[in-house]
């Protein structure tokens, strides 16, 4: 098992940039693939905002700990707020 060598993972939330309403994608499957599989399993896992791509759509960070090590997972995502300001920042909405 891979949280023998390490503590934590640290992945993106999505594969790729979030599809916007305009593109009529599934959001529901496209919002998925990183998370569903430490969701099977059973992982402690979370999502916090980490940017914005170049046309301004918000990016998240996915912290992942082995079973039942919530309080690294939390530990780690206090930290990286204290340390950033991303959790500050929204993004443009274009309600035109």
């Amino acid at each position: 098992m891979v949280f023998a060598n390490v503590d934590l993972l640290i992945l993106p939330t999505l594969l790729g940039p979030p599809a916007t309403v305009a593109q009529g994608a599934d959001p529901t499957v496209v919002s998925i693939r990183n998370t569903a599989p430490f969701s099977v399993l059973g992982l402690p896992s979370l999502s916090l905002p980490s940017g914005f791509t170049t046309t301004g759509l918000p990016i998240g960070l996915q912290i992942v700990g082995a079973p039942f090590a919530e309080s690294t997972v939390l530990a780690l995502a206090n930290a990286y707020e204290r340390g950033t300001e991303w959790h500050k920042r929204h993004p443009q909405l274009d309600l035109a």
